[in-house]
């Protein structure tokens, strides 16, 4: 009976024994998961920072979206203002065009004029002449 005692507490001294082992083991897991835990909230805010980030970048290409656009806007304006302003310079070049041809006939008038005058103004003399003599 006493060797049947002595192999009972033997076999629950090495109970005792895996238990412990067991225990550790299982304090070991614990530990590792809570360092799994910390390292996956550590992801978590990653990549809450990334979207954060992203988000950041999104707005900024909307907004770099709406300068283009209005860019593109203001430069359709302003092409449509130079052809105006074209067609504008056109048009007063072709009034130049037929300011000075009246000027140039204008003064093919005036020189007909001046020698008009000046072939009436021989003859006055002319005839002042022969009625002197």
């Amino acid at each position: 009976m006493d060797q049947k005692l002595d192999l009972i507490l033997k076999k629950l001294s090495s109970l005792e024994s895996g238990q412990k082992e067991l225990n550790q083991k299982f304090e070991a897991l614990e530990s590792g998961q809570k360092e799994l835990n910390q390292k996956f909230e550590a992801l978590e805010s990653g990549q809450k920072e990334l979207n954060n980030k992203f988000e950041v970048l999104e707005s900024g290409q909307k907004e770099l979206g709406q300068i283009v656009r209005a860019i593109r806007d203001r430069q359709e304006e302003t092409d449509a203002k130079i052809d105006a302003l074209s067609m504008d310079v056109h048009h007063v070049h072709g009034e130049i065009a037929g300011v000075k041809e009246e000027i140039k006939d204008l003064r093919n008038g005036v020189i007909f004029v001046n020698r008009k005058v000046a072939d009436a103004e021989f003859e006055i003399n002319m005839m002042k002449q022969n009625k002197n003599q």
